[in-house]
Order: structure tokens, then C-alpha cells, then sequence
């Protein structure tokens, strides 16, 4: 069977695995199947070693389940409905203040959690009654919260930068500091397009009365900062500074940044023997979920590789004419096409061994690819049909219509769009703070 058949038949069966079985067990199935008809009983020898050298021999992986466990225990802790507060009343007096709010609380726990879910839950649950109570736009509030929430998979310490570093050759350490820009730029842009919809259309986000407001230099103010947002930054900062200046690997900064999370919430009397036991579960079950999808990728694109069909995908892209620049933007749109139906982890774990050697052959930056293909991923959950963000949303807050969410999310995502496109023509945008930290 050649190379090129096995290629056709790879890429079809992974777009009927797109119909709605499990993305981990079904891609593993092909890649063992394949993998045998491909290379006999040999891959079925290389099967272990795969899974014990390729994947669960990588030392970076264990920071995964450290920061899962931080941020499921950042959410415990109470810290995002206190910050809320503080953001709230900050804004009290701003049209559209209460999107703001809602976005910088996005932005700070995005920083605490690395995981979309429980950034886009904790976020959610608050602001949702909120901003419904203050009159705005359902589809206002609907964009807001998915936008927000989706900056917890790229703002660090994310789980997506953590799986793509090994995979890709590049220090996970350069990939936190290069993905620091776009992810604030991103939220600045979301702040600035809530303001600017706001002004011109107060209804869509009225602001509150004085009397609920707070004043940025008042005593109260000065208070309420100290208490609820110095402790959750200062553990923000404490992880992050100490992996870029080099104290700590970001696995061991992840087990500081769990135990301070834990501290925390022990502090604001919100830690029982439950709570600790459930996020340890919910740490545990998420894992096993990125590990076991791991698994079943590496058997895929392990089985696609060895037979050749890598060679005939760079055929392809070379042979179409369009140059390294067109190879590059042919890869992000399927990328991006994918997104619209898989989750991203099974998107990382597909692509990125294909891919990743063809554009570095090309010439192209393997940190700056990575922090470019990061953003693009970040798009996945606001794209239907399948928009996770969107699904997450629903659950928490099923008296907003669809029609509402998809409508909300539609400036949001071209502005996500933009910030691609920004990381493309402007390099420094991700290569600047990733060359000062190694000077």
C-alpha cells in the first residue's frame, strides 16, 4: 500500500472520528490499526516504548496536573467572587463597566488556572446574575464571558503551552514569556471593544449607580485590593517570577502555586476535607482525560510518520506553489477548520508532530510558530459548530438563547482574528520578552 493511500485513508478516518466518538480512543484505535497494516507486528513492539519514552517519560508533564490542582483550589478559595467585587464596584459608574469587571476577573484567574473550563465557570457563575440584573445585552454578557474565559488557555501558566512545548522542541519557560503579550493584548482589545460598544450604544451596557460604586483611591478601595486581590497576584507572581528568573521549573512552580492556592483558600475559610478531596478528583480526572488523549495521538501520528505519510503531506504543501508563507498560512486554516469540530488538546496532539518539522525545514522560528499556532488555537472555542466555550456557557447559564451566545461571540472573535494576524507581522509581539529573560 503507498504511502499516499495511507495518507488519504488516515486523513478521511480522522474526519469520521470528527462524527462524535471519543477523540482518545478513536484516534489511538486508527493509529494501532494502521500502525499494523503499515508495519506489521514491529509497531505493536514499539507501542510501549512509545508511550513510555514519547510521553510519560516527559519530566515538564508533571506541572500539569500541579497547576490543574491550583487553579480548582484558586476557585475554591473564593478569590474570584471577591475580586469580582472589588472589579465591580471599581466600574460601578462606566458604561460597559461591568464587562470590564468581568473581563479583568477573565484575565486574572486565567492566570491562576490554565484550564478553560474552570476559568470560564468560576467567571461565568459570578458575572452572568450580575450583568443580567444591570439590564445588558444577553449577547453582550454571552461575549464577554466566552472571550474572557477562553484567555485561561493562553494566558501562563496554560496547560496548552506546557503540551506543546515538548512536542515541538522549545522551552516551555519561552513559550510562557512569549504568549504573555498577545494574551493581554487580546483582553485589552476585548475592554476596549466593550467600551467603544457601550459609548455608542448605552442599552447594550448601562452603568451603575454611584452608590454602588467605589472610589479607586478611597480608603475602602486601598482595603478591599490588599485583601482580595494582593493575595491571588502575589501568588500569580510568585509562580511566574520564579520560573522566568530561573528559581524554580515550572513543575516545581506549579507545587508552590498549589500549595499557596491551598493556603489561600485555608485562609478565607472556604478549605474542608470535601472540598480538598474533590478537586483532587477533578485534578485527577482531567489528567487522566489529557494523558490518555495523549496516548491515543501518539499511536496516530506515530503510525502516520512511519509511513511516510509526513513526507507526502510536505509534497503536498511544497507542491502547491504558494511558498513558505503560504505553507504556513495553509497550515494555520487547517488549524483553524479542525477547530470547528475538535477540542483542542486532540488538535495539539494531531498536528504539531506533522506539522512542526515541515515548517521548521521551511525556515520558520520554532518558538514564534508555536506562540502563532497557540493564538490560532485559542479561536477553537468560540467557532461552531462544536464551541466549547459556548457549551460551557449554556450549561452555567441556560436563560441565555443560543442565537444570543453565537451573536455575542462574533466581534469577539474577529478581534481574536486580528491579534493572529498582529503575532504574524509584528514577531516581537512573542519573540520580545522571551529574548530579554535570556540576556
Amino acid at each position: 500500500m503507498s504511502a499516499e493511500l495511507i495518507t488519504i485513508l488516515m486523513v478521511l478516518s480522522l474526519f469520521v472520528l470528527l462524527a462524535g466518538f471519543p477523540i482518545g480512543f478513536g484516534i489511538g484505535t486508527m493509529g494501532l490499526l494502521f500502525g499494523v497494516i503499515t508495519s506489521g507486528k514491529a509497531f505493536l513492539y514499539m507501542v510501549p516504548q512509545r508511550i513510555i519514552n514519547g510521553i510519560l517519560s516527559e519530566y515538564i508533564l508533571a506541572a500539569v496536573p500541579l497547576f490543574i490542582f491550583m487553579g480548582t483550589m484558586m476557585q475554591t478559595s473564593g478569590v474570584a467572587e471577591r475580586a469580582y467585587r472589588v472589579f465591580h464596584r471599581w466600574m460601578a459608574g462606566i458604561n460597559g463597566g461591568l464587562g470590564v469587571a468581568t473581563v479583568l476577573l477573565a484575565m486574572l484567574f486565567a492566570a491562576t488556572t490554565g484550564v478553560i473550563g474552570a476559568s470560564e465557570t468560576a467567571v461565568g457563575l459570578l458575572a452572568v446574575p450580575s450583568m443580567l440584573r444591570a439590564r445588558y445585552s444577553p449577547s453582550l454578557t454571552a461575549g464577554c464571558i466566552c472571550a474572557g474565559g477562553t484567555l485561561g488557555i493562553l494566558i501562563p501558566p496554560s496547560i496548552m503551552l506546557i503540551l506543546y512545548a515538548p512536542m515541538a522542541g522549545v522551552s516551555v519557560i519561552q513559550m510562557f514569556a512569549g504568549a504573555i503579550i498577545p494574551g493581554v493584548l487580546l483582553g485589552t482589545l476585548y475592554i476596549f471593544y466593550i467600551l467603544v460598544r457601550t459609548t455608542i450604544n448605552p442599552s447594550l451596557g448601562p452603568g451603575l449607580s454611584k452608590k454602588e460604586g467605589l472610589r479607586f483611591f478611597s480608603r475602602q478601595s486601598i482595603i478591599d485590593a490588599l485583601r482580595y486581590l494582593l493575595p491571588p497576584v502575589f501568588i500569580i507572581v510568585l509562580v511566574l517570577g520564579s520560573i522566568f528568573f530561573g528559581v524554580a521549573s515550572p513543575t516545581e512552580a506549579g507545587a508552590v502555586g498549589s500549595v499557596g492556592a491551598t493556603a489561600l483558600a485555608a485562609a478565607y475559610r472556604r478549605l474542608s476535607w470535601k472540598s480538598f478531596r474533590e478537586n483532587c478528583y477533578v485534578t485527577l480526572r482531567i489528567t487522566s482525560m489529557i494523558i490518555f488523549i495523549a496516548i491515543g495521538s501518539n499511536l496516530f501520528t506515530g503510525a502516520f510518520l512511519n509511513a511516510g505519510c509526513g513526507q507526502v503531506i510536505t509534497k503536498l504543501l511544497v507542491g502547491l506553489g504558494l511558498g513558505r508563507w503560504g505553507s504556513f498560512i495553509t497550515v494555520l486554516v487547517i488549524i483553524f477548520f479542525l477547530g470547528m469540530f475538535i477540542d483542542w488538546i486532540g488538535i495539539l496532539l494531531i498536528t504539531i508532530p506533522i506539522f512542526s518539522p515541515i515548517l521548521l525545514n521551511l525556515g520558520f522560528d520554532p518558538l514564534w510558530v508555536g506562540l502563532v499556532v497557540c493564538v490560532s488555537l485559542q479561536i477553537s472555542f468560540l467557532t461552531p459548530p462544536f464551541a466549547y466555550s459556548i457549551f460551557y456557557l449554556k450549561g452555567i447559564a441556560p436563560e441565555i438563547e443560543l442565537s444570543d451566545m453565537y451573536r455575542g461571540i462574533v466581534p469577539f472573535v474577529g478581534l481574536q482574528v486580528i491579534v493572529v494576524i498582529l503575532t504574524i507581522l509584528f514577531p516581537p509581539l512573542t519573540l520580545w520578552l522571551p529574548k530579554v529573560l535570556l540576556r
